[in-house]
């Protein structure tokens, strides 16, 4: 038998107690002989013998009470070795190690990681030589390793490493939980080393916890260290909205999430290995800064684009890959008359001709009215009627035809254009009418003006450089001449911009799958003054983005520890999956809609990776979950409480330098069987007897 608590033995001494008490008590009486006490002389060989007796027995009694209750504070067990303790059974023994990048870090106890593979050697060495131990760790691709030996499990230990990989603590415990529950020992244990951070914890939720009743569940946390830790909070894409036609931009928000300030930091961005810019800044403690970064434009379809932070302690996540994909480029036609109202030039083609040539989202086709052949229109995807003066009968209908199929249509009108041919293809739409005129053309007295936009329609959501709570201000221009469009109360049929007195100025009619906008002004300043203000091009041109179905630029961005998973609008004969020179082939289903593929991506680092799809190659990024930057720590209690929703028998305890206490508690707990509450229990019996001795042993009177 050993003892847990062994000093609380040095506590026998006070079985000196009741004995000197009992030594103190023999001082023989002085004698007094009277005549009257000879009736007494009888009793020294019948009731002073009992006297006696009854002393020595409650005696024995206090003491042997107080002896067991000492061995008790001690905490006694029985080990392995003794022959019927339940820890003498064979035992299977998970242990799971946390491999996560922040396990890097380094307290006064050296690197948690070293720590922790000393720690599961140490679990190692105190178990039984018929036990099995199976291996696993929480990052990247599993260890896939049978249940080893002792020996064999020491061996392994030396090939864990941290890996900068996804997290996977609950699919692995898990695992591990299943694997020890159908191992055949009878005694289950799982060990759980880990430095506790609080986002690895994310998402439990409880599984059938009786499932695990027989498994005791032991985690141990190492390190307490304070880490200095920038990251990337997020990172996206701005795209044609707030500064104009054709921009592109990165934002992208840094935070301090450690737990000291950070200064003279700097980060960079490249393209292609080239340096194109590099800011410096300095963040307080849960502080974040935002960063907007330019991206030049190139004829390549996807831009591989690298932040880092230089000068942050922890470096795992210093280094973010974005992998911008641009959209397909959009073509749409442009048709106009020759002649030109009254000197009047349209500004919107060339907004969009300076648009052409500086970007490469849209292609442009320039084409008079008589240059139209009804054939060519599905090659667009949008068409702009721009001061057509008359629209024949039969281009009407083919391009509602054409905007039914799924296209789109805005038609500008010309100040002395046939109202009859406009009407003529809006009511085969049903998307209204042009009714009344407002006004004289060019003869720049206002007549009305526009009301200010609110936000609510696509074309208009963010394209105001605001806060969520600030009031839009706008210059708005004034109208001199426009046609009044028939209101329409289809739910399908809205206005995007109005006149001050509530009359439609552009309106938005779903037609099919396609959409058609109609606008009560042309785009030369005899109608008003609205090209001439800031914001004409933005409107115009986030306009023709709607009206085409741009989808605009975007990050294929793949976040570890989540499935990868992408679809491709085609049913491709061949994909596959290229990274690190590493050909993969993923999981297919092809639908109607096109090809979807899917790949557990486990073992995967950050990094570049390209996916191939017949003749066409798209580029991806893989980055960090933006959770692991955060360094914060569960509480003992706190974890326990977590995993107690899938496990019955948990404990979690702090691990340190010297783990010998800790390791003899464990021996006790795992590998032996505790018995101090037999001594309680004996020592209630003693105090009980001690009880009834004193109260029913009536040696003092004569029997």
């Amino acid at each position: 038998m050993s003892f847990l608590n062994p000093i609380f033995l040095f506590a026998l001494l006070t079985v000196a107690v009741p004995l000197l008490i009992y030594l103190l008590n023999l001082r023989k009486p002085k004698k007094i002989r009277f005549s009257t006490l000879a009736f007494f002389e009888s009793l020294k060989s019948t009731a002073l013998k009992r006297i006696k007796i009854k002393r020595w027995l409650l005696l024995a009694i206090r003491t042997l009470a107080i002896i067991t209750l000492v061995v008790a504070a001690a905490r006694p067990f029985l080990p392995p070795e003794f022959g019927w303790a339940a820890g003498s059974e064979p035992k299977a023994i998970g242990i799971l190690l946390d491999n996560s990048p922040s396990m890097d870090r380094v307290d006064r106890n050296g690197p948690y990681m070293d720590q922790a593979l000393r720690l599961a050697g140490e679990l190692i060495a105190i178990a039984g030589n018929d036990d099995m131990i199976i291996l696993n760790v929480t990052n990247g691709a599993p260890l896939n390793l049978p249940a080893l030996s002792k020996r064999a499990a020491e061996r392994q230990l030396g090939n864990i490493e941290t890996v900068n990989a996804g997290n996977f603590l609950k699919q692995r415990l898990n695992s591990l939980a299943r694997s020890v529950k159908e191992a055949p020992e009878p005694n289950k244990l799982l060990y759980l080393i880990t430095d506790a951070q609080a986002t690895q914890f994310h998402g439990f939720e409880p599984v059938t916890a009786e499932q695990y009743q027989d498994i005791q569940v032991q985690v141990m946390k190492v390190g307490a260290a304070e880490s200095s830790n920038i990251g990337f909070d997020d990172v996206a894409i701005e795209y044609g909205g707030r500064d104009g036609a054709g921009n592109l931009q990165l934002r992208t928000v840094l935070r301090n999430f450690g737990d000291r300030q950070a200064s003279n930091k700097f980060i960079s961005m490249l393209m292609d290995g080239e340096l194109i810019t590099q800011q410096t800044f300095g963040l307080g403690v849960g502080l974040a800064e935002e960063f907007i970064f330019e991206i030049p434009l190139t004829d390549a379809r996807s831009i591989p684009v690298e932040l880092i932070i230089e000068g942050d302690e922890l470096t795992f996540d210093n280094r973010y890959y974005a992998a911008i994909q641009l959209p397909e480029t959009r073509k749409i036609l442009v048709v106009s008359d020759n002649q030109t109202n009254q000197g009047f030039q349209s500004y919107l083609r060339p907004m969009l001709e300076i648009a052409d040539e500086e970007m490469n989202r849209f292609q442009f086709d320039f084409r008079s009215i008589d240059g139209i052949n009804v054939t060519d229109l599905t090659s667009f995807h949008a068409v702009v009627l721009d001061g057509v003066r008359n629209i024949p009968d039969y281009l009407s209908q083919a391009l509602v035809d054409y905007i039914q199929d799924g296209a789109g249509l805005l038609l500008l009108p010309a100040a002395d254009g046939n109202i009859n041919s406009y009407n003529r293809l809006l009511s085969y739409s049903g998307a209204g009418s042009y009714q009344n005129v407002r006004g004289s053309y060019g003869s720049f007295n206002p007549v009305d003006r526009m009301q200010t936009p609110s936000e609510g329609h696509p074309i208009l959501d963010n394209i105001f450089d605001k806060t969520d709570d600030e009031e839009i201000r706008l210059n708005v221009p004034e109208l001199f001449f426009f046609y009044e469009i028939e209101r329409r109360s289809r739910a399908s049929t809205v206005s995007v911009l109005e006149t001050r007195t509530g009359i439609p100025l552009v309106t938005d009619s779903r037609v099919g799958n396609g959409k058609i906008m109609i606008s009560a002004i042309g785009s030369d300043p005899g109608w008003s003054n609205f090209p001439i203000k800031p914001f004409f091009a933005p409107f115009y041109f986030r306009t023709l983005d709607y009206l085409a179905r741009g989808e605009g630029a975007k990050l294929n961005t793949h976040v570890l520890g989540e499935d990868f998973s992408a679809f491709f609008g085609h049913n491709a004969e061949s994909i596959r999956i290229i990274k690190e020179e590493e050909i993969i082939l993923p999981e297919r289903r092809q639908s109607f809609r096109g090809s979807e593929i899917r790949y557990p991506a486990i073992e995967w680092g950050p990094g570049w990776f390209t996916v191939e799809a017949d003749d066409r190659n798209v580029l991806f990024s893989a980055n960090q979950n933006a959770m692991e930057s955060q360094l914060s720590t569960l509480r003992l209690s706190e974890i326990e409480r977590i995993l107690l929703s899938d496990f019955r028998h948990v404990k979690a305890t702090y691990a340190g330098h010297d783990n010998s206490g800790l390791l003899a508690e464990l021996e006790l707990a795992t590998f032996g069987r505790e018995i101090w509450y037999w001594f309680v229990l004996i020592a209630i019996i003693l105090l009980l007897l001690e009880s009834m001795v004193s109260r029913y042993y009536k040696a003092e009177s004569l029997a």
